[in-house]
């Protein structure tokens, strides 16, 4: 598999023992890691979301295996659809490194069901064929992205901020 962070990079932010698994050696050298900041090159802009700002989430997974002894993303429930938008939910379950205990965040995320060029978003007969096959997967990339996030910096937790009204 190609790794989408370079392992200069993880090196750089995530410390490793002889094996090259994860090592933390207190809490704070763990807080460290998770509120770092996010290489800029990592960090994208959705033109369809009002130029938000946003980590992919192949690389949101690929720390979360650096960082993690084991993680796990739980969808609850089924997706549903709201309004003209497929919404899924997950609880994002970490093993915490120092802890050893699991953790979990709550994450939501939504995509709007497509429909063909210059119809109603609303207009149910008009849905893409392959629509809800896309964009299921999508709500749910971008639920666990949303938990991801709870953790803190290095998942893109301030992303979107306005840090001048804290």
């Amino acid at each position: 598999m190609t790794q989408l962070i370079p392992q200069d990079q993880l090196e750089a932010l995530i410390p490793t023992d002889a094996n090259g698994l994860p090592k933390y050696i207190d809490m704070q050298g763990y807080r460290n890691i998770i509120n770092h900041e996010p290489k800029r090159h990592w960090v994208e802009v959705n033109k369809y979301a009002g130029n938000s700002k946003y980590i992919p989430i192949g690389i949101i997974e690929e720390l979360l295996r650096e960082i993690y002894p084991a993680w796990e993303a739980k969808q609850i429930g089924q997706p549903q659809i709201l309004a003209n938008s497929v919404v899924v939910s997950v609880e994002l379950r970490v093993f915490h490194p120092i802890l050893n205990y699991w953790l979990t965040y709550p994450g939501v995320g939504a995509v709007p069901i497509q429909v063909n060029a210059g119809a109603s978003p609303n207009d149910w007969t008009q849905i893409k064929s392959d629509a809800l096959h896309k964009n299921a997967p999508a709500a749910l990339s971008y639920a666990i992205s949303n938990a991801a996030k709870k953790i803190g910096r290095l998942f893109g937790g301030h992303l979107n901020r306005d840090n001048s009204k804290v």
